[in-house]
């Protein structure tokens, strides 16, 4: 069964330059993540049903409209994929070759 990519919850946000840096203990860039109801239910699903749930994330540069440069992410839950079935193939001929293969 395919899973439909499309509909997974999913959680958006930015990271942008951290203004009030003073000194470099200080975060170079801030950011929020403001989780879905939807996206936290399939979290608590995973973790209930004796799975950990694992987030996958990716990064986008963009430029505000603005002009300043942030970070776009997303969050997705990996998904598992189902073990694709296995195809029989014909057996090998014994050509009297010792290979491992």
């Amino acid at each position: 069964m395919a899973i439909d990519y499309k509909n997974q919850p999913k959680v958006d946000f930015a990271v942008f330059p951290n203004k009030y840096a003073k000194t470099d203990r200080h975060p170079a860039e801030v950011g929020k993540i403001e989780f879905t109801r939807e996206f936290m239910k399939v979290m608590v699903d995973e973790v209930r049903e004796g799975r950990m749930p694992i987030l996958k994330v990716a990064m986008w540069n963009r430029v505000s409209k603005a002009g300043a440069p942030y970070k776009n992410f997303r969050l997705e839950l990996e998904h598992k994929r189902e073990d694709a079935p296995v195809q029989k193939t014909e057996e090998k001929k014994d050509d009297g070759l010792d290979l491992p293969f």
